[in-house]
């Protein structure tokens, strides 16, 4: 395989950020050349972000995981997109397809065969609460409310779906997340996930998802916390 990067350096171009950025409305002279056959850098970067069949990410949640520039993936995405590697939905989020992960499964093979891809194991500390509905809600309904919102200092970077539910994550610049995992049932609970503990930013999640569960007509809701849980561990592909 061919890991040459393949494309301009637009790192430095100064542009506002644009979030809805549609591939399919951008000049035909916006992308260099995509003539080349070998898979760049950041296709790979995002074929193995997206690896998870059941997790679609946001543009913005590609962009701040990723960290590439807004134009290395839009022109990313659009070659992926291209060779049906990735689909995008009609919501506007990314997931890969079938094709996509039987290719991803092999290349993951090749990076490791090639000592290219470490596994190391990190610490953070962890710290969650309940929400206990009255009367319980639809999951689709609590998920629509949710998904791709911002709060606080956090933006959405992901749904992914389950046999119990939908998981929604949440990051700020810090790399502290917010997992909220709805339950098939509707009920729901949320995680606080952070090197450090910080009572403050549990808080404002804990405000901020229940008072968008209170907007909603005739519900009541009961908290229930969690202990904090130290150490916990997660394998990261670097």
């Amino acid at each position: 395989m061919n890991m040459d990067q393949g494309y301009q350096d637009f790192s430095n171009l100064k542009t506002g950020y644009n979030d809805n950025l549609e591939l399919e409305n951008l000049p035909k002279d916006y992308f260099y050349s995509t003539e080349y056959d070998y898979m760049t850098l950041p296709e790979v970067q995002l074929l193995l972000t997206l690896s998870d069949s059941n997790i679609s990410y946001s543009f913005s949640g590609l962009r701040k995981t990723t960290l590439l520039h807004q134009h290395q993936l839009a022109k990313a995405l659009k070659r992926l997109i291209d060779r049906g590697h990735i689909s995008k939905r009609d919501n506007g989020t990314y997931e890969i397809t079938n094709t996509g992960s039987r290719y991803t499964t092999e290349l993951i093979k090749d990076l490791i065969s090639n000592k290219a891809v470490n596994i190391q194991s990190n610490s953070f500390y962890s710290q969650w609460k309940k929400i206990h509905l009255i009367p319980p809600l639809e999951s689709e309904l609590l998920v629509s409310v949710f998904e791709k919102r911002w709060f606080g200092g956090f933006r959405f970077l992901f749904k992914r779906e389950n046999k119990d539910g939908t998981e929604l994550c949440w990051e700020d610049n810090d790399s502290n997340r917010v997992y909220l995992y709805i339950q098939k049932r509707g009920s729901i609970e949320f995680e606080y996930r952070a090197t450090v503990p910080s009572y403050s930013k549990m808080e404002e999640a804990t405000n901020w998802i229940s008072n968008e569960i209170l907007n909603l007509d005739e519900v009541n809701i009961e908290i229930e916390d969690y202990e904090i849980v130290d150490d916990f561990e997660k394998n990261t592909y670097n």
